[in-house]
């Protein structure tokens, strides 16, 4: 089953948004395997879109939020 994780800051992304980001890279996976003879596997992808606490994550070595 194929699980695709992003994080995010706290309360960057309105619901409408986590909602579309899911979607979407929802279908991208799911046309990729099409693609590559996997068939439709879009039931089976799932998103976890974790939203961080302020200062839960770095980038580059800096903490960021």
């Amino acid at each position: 089953m194929p699980t695709i994780r992003v994080t995010v800051p706290k309360s960057a992304w309105s619901k409408e948004a986590k909602a579309e980001i899911a979607a979407k890279l929802t279908n991208s996976l799911a046309e990729i395997a099409q693609s590559n003879g996997k068939g439709d596997i879009k039931q089976y992808i799932n998103v976890h879109i974790e939203e961080t606490a302020e200062g839960g994550y770095a980038m580059g070595g800096n903490v960021v939020g």
